[in-house]
């Protein structure tokens, strides 16, 4: 969900933007749906806003079983995000593809300028991302691109990596993982999410190569005043009629949950388009109350 779309989160992602900026790994581990990966995304997307390399893996995706497969996940992200480019090349070989006519003209002046080669550093990125998805140069090798790409840019590089615990069915990863992490300069920050708690904080038992690693990010819970205010707003941005007597009782019913608190109110918003004045009474709320509790996803 969009930073803009959520409700009472600004304090966990302004939270959680410091510390990565400031080069400490993260653990975001909770139960499922309270929000976390909407607040690593948030980040992610305020760090790319700050044309910063931010990479986001799921590795529940059913094609990330082996090593091989999650370092071709995050290679074929970072060529999208122009790891191993030259910014400055990439924008004057931009300019020449825009200007056609002229751009024999401005390549023999690009070459004059010293613009003909990529940096050995970034020639070596390039290279080893590129041979990701042929099983070379396997996790290392990529992890090592990003590292050679943030020391040669001066900007590290962020990696969120969902579902967490299935790195220990992937042999070597966290070993791999925990190499680059140790790094004196920290050229890759880690923002490392889980809901399967017991699973994850396995991970950081000791003796495991993630064990003393960064550190836990708890996301506080949303503030029972945060609900009224925001859904207040999108109930009005719905044109729907909600008191705030029951949009208290849609919060008291959930326990402030989000994903609870989110499923009342939208069936709360679709019972009441069928209103004539489109307005939730007490009655609609408790309805809606009671189908959500009956859904699968409550619990």
């Amino acid at each position: 969900m969009p930073e803009n779309r959520q409700i009472g989160r600004e304090p966990s992602i302004d939270l959680l933007e410091r510390r990565v900026e400031g080069a400490v790994h993260q653990w975001l581990i909770g139960p499922r749906r309270i929000g976390k990966t909407s607040v690593a995304k948030a980040v992610l997307a305020r760090l790319r806003d700050k044309d910063a390399v931010a990479l986001d893996v799921d590795l529940s995706k059913i094609d990330i079983d082996t090593p091989e497969a999650l370092a071709g996940e995050i290679a074929r992200q970072a060529q999208a995000a122009h790891v191993g480019a030259c910014r400055a090349r990439r924008r004057l070989l931009d300019l020449a593809s825009s200007r056609a006519p002229e751009a024999k003209r401005l390549g023999a002046a690009l070459q004059g300028l010293g613009f003909n080669d990529e940096a050995d550093a970034f020639a070596a990125v390039s290279a080893l991302l590129a041979g990701a998805d042929g099983g070379e140069p396997g996790l290392d090798g990529v992890l090592e691109a990003l590292a050679l790409h943030a020391r040669a840019s001066g900007r590290r590089v962020f990696l969120v990596l969902d579902e967490v615990h299935l790195l220990a069915n992937l042999p070597h990863c966290e070993e791999h993982l925990a190499h680059w992490a140790r790094e004196p300069d920290i050229p890759i920050v880690l923002i490392l999410a889980g809901s399967e708690e017991s699973a994850v904080q396995a991970l950081r038992d000791p003796g495991r190569p993630l064990a003393p690693v960064g550190q836990e990010l708890h996301l506080a819970d949303i503030a029972t005043e945060d609900w009224l205010h925001g859904l207040s707003e999108r109930f009005r941005d719905a044109d729907v009629n909600v008191s705030q007597g029951e949009i208290l009782a849609l919060v008291e019913a959930s326990d402030g949950h989000p994903r609870r608190t989110m499923l009342i109110a939208t069936l709360v918003h679709g019972a009441a388009l069928e209103q004539p004045d489109r307005t939730a009474s007490k009655t609609l709320v408790e309805l809606a109350i009671g189908d959500a509790k009956s859904d699968r996803s409550w619990n």
